[in-house]
Formats: C-alpha cells, structure tokens, sequence
C-alpha cells in the first residue's frame, strides 16, 4: 500500500515517537511510506532511511497546501493518510472532505478536537479514549476503534547490562529509583511525585526520583532527592534499571511509558484515570486515586517492602506486554484498517 504518516509537532511526544515506530514497521513489511512533516522535525531525521518526506507546514487557511498535497495523493496514488496530532489531524480531515483522500486519525488523546467528525477512520488508543469520542457523538458505528499501543521487546527489555541510571544521578548501586517519563506539566504530575517522594523518604530515607522529560517544576516545589533529567533519546536504557516507574497524571490515554516499563520488568504505579487502567487492569503494578500524594506514597512504599510482591508485579507486567502489547500483531490490524479505508474512497 502507498501510506502518508503525517505528524505536525517538531519534537518527539509519545504519539510522534508511536508514528516514527509504526513507519520502520510498515516499511519493513514492503509498503510505501511517505512521512508528512516538518523537515526540521525529529521525526523527519529519524525516518529519513525508511520513508520519503513529504515536506508540509500543514497550513489549513488559505487552501492552496491543502491543494498541493492532495494533488501529490492523487499522484502517487495514497490509500491512506494517516494523521497524529491535532494539526495534522486537522488537515487530514480537509483532505478528505474537500479532495477525498482516505483519511485515518489517531486519536492519542481524550479530548475532543474538531476534526473528528471528518475522517474515514478513527483509532483509538484506548477503549477509555473512545467512549470519550462515542459521548460526543464522533466515532459512531465502525468509525472509531481501538487499537493499544505496543512495545518493541527488542529494545525495551529487563536489565541485563551495567546500570546507566544510578551512576547519571550520582547515586550508589540499591539506592531506590522512581522515575517520571514526560513533559512536565500538571497533566503528567512530575508535582504530585514530588510531593509523595518527601512522605517515601520518612520510610526510605534513600530514595530519589528522575523526571525525565523537558520542562521545570513551579518555584517553591520541594526538591529534596528529585533529579530533573531534561528530555532524554535514551529511555530503553534507563527504565530497565528504575525501582519502579510512576505515571501520577490527571488524565491519560493510554501511557506508553507504563507499557515500555512492564517490558523491562519494572513495577509501574498509575493514577486511576483513563488508558492506563486498562494497561494495569490484570497486573504490571499497582492503581492509585488521582490528585493523592499520600496514597502514591504509600503504594511506592508498599511494593519496596513487600519483595515478593514487587517481583510478581514485575513478572504480571512482563508477562501481559508479550501476550497483548507486541508490534506484529498491532501492525496486522493497522494494516486491515487501512484497507478498509481504502476500500472506501470519497
């Protein structure tokens, strides 16, 4: 099949890192992949051996891009414009509706956006995202469906090397490690971490924790044992080697994060809200109520005191990721839904 993977944010955001994933994938199985983006983004360098870049700032208003790229689709024959993002989303839906390019949208978030109404196809990468969409109206039918995130076992794996995280830190081999991956913002909850790492250390006075992620933390926010690690390429080499991950936020889709951890063995603890109570629904970790620094802290402490159980969430979470999370079969039903969608030409 000829496919446009279409991104619009320059940097590397979890659904930027899914897109770049799935084009080395589909490459790999024979199709033609175009990727659209910036050509100063990330993403554009990453898949420059894989894909042909199809140059785009994704300007909606007036329409001569729009023109521009359809023609392109027409010309190179596209089945599928895949998009991520809102911005590319957003033009993927006038595509379709003004030149009739089949157009798939990934839905990476639970917030409604606009476009939604517009495209041959809605994934979404939970069945919380989903029902969200379904309430307002937006995936109705066999438009909207469900496809999880999945894991590269390959590259996220248990430890098995020196560790690279403690000595980044600058601290000793036993020392315990919670580790935020994410932009710091009040959705992930690098905050909240912050707050329950103070109640861990009266119990482990030891205890650090890495954010990794760009971004700071308000002023005033208590540090103490918090290291801030700035956005990192290199996660498969550090989550490995984490005591136990954390995914504190207000509101998630689905948390590749947790997922990548469970490859590695690692013990995850989430907040209870959207996908990633999915992802932890029969073990990989431990589900907390939002917004409670208190109850954080107390399953971090759990888990540290209680090794057996510690490995057996480590085991639970290695164990679900290989049976539901792994890249072939989530690219054998991506590759269904694009030829349904091609199926359906406007």
């Amino acid at each position: 099949m000829n496919i446009v993977i279409a991104t619009s944010t320059p940097g590397h955001s979890g659904a930027v890192i899914y897109a770049r994933r799935i084009v080395a994938l589909l490459a790999a199985r024979g199709h033609r992949i175009w990727v659209a983006a910036s050509p100063h983004s990330w993403i554009a360098g990453e898949t420059a051996n894989e894909a042909t870049l199809l140059a785009t700032d994704f300007r909606r208003w007036p329409l001569n891009e729009c023109a521009r790229v359809a023609a392109f689709c027409k010309h190179e024959q596209i089945d599928v414009f895949h998009s991520h993002l809102t911005r590319a989303s957003n033009f993927g839906a006038l595509l379709q509706v003004l030149h009739g390019v089949p157009s798939v949208a990934h839905l990476h978030t639970n917030s409604l956006r606009a476009h939604a109404w517009f495209h041959r196809r809605l994934i979404a990468v939970s069945h919380s995202t989903l029902r969200q969409h379904q309430r307002r109206g937006a995936a109705w039918g066999d438009r909207g469906v469900v496809l999880w995130n999945f894991v590269d076992p390959t590259v996220f794996q248990p430890a098995s090397g020196p560790d690279r995280l403690r000595p980044l830190l600058g601290v000793s081999s036993g020392v315990p490690v919670l580790l935020v991956a994410g932009k710091l913002c009040r959705q992930k909850g690098q905050l909240l971490a912050a707050r329950a790492l103070q109640i861990v250390r009266k119990i482990h006075p030891t205890t650090v924790l890495a954010l990794a992620g760009p971004g700071t933390l308000p002023r005033g926010t208590r540090l103490d044992g918090t290291h801030l690690l700035g956005n990192r390429y290199d996660l498969q080499e550090l989550l490995p080697h984490a005591s136990l991950v954390l995914v504190p936020s207000t509101n998630e889709s689905f948390s590749l994060t947790a997922v990548e951890a469970m490859a590695c063995g690692v013990p995850v603890i989430a907040t209870q809200c959207g996908g990633v109570s999915e992802v932890l629904a029969e073990g990989g970790g431990l589900l907390v109520p939002k917004n409670s620094a208190r109850a954080l802290a107390a399953a971090v402490i759990q888990l540290l005191n209680d090794p057996a159980e510690y490995r057996r969430q480590g085991c639970a979470g290695l164990s679900r990721t290989q049976k539901l999370f792994l890249p072939d079969a989530h690219i054998e039903k991506l590759e269904q839904l694009y030829a349904q969608t091609a199926q359906h030409r406007g």
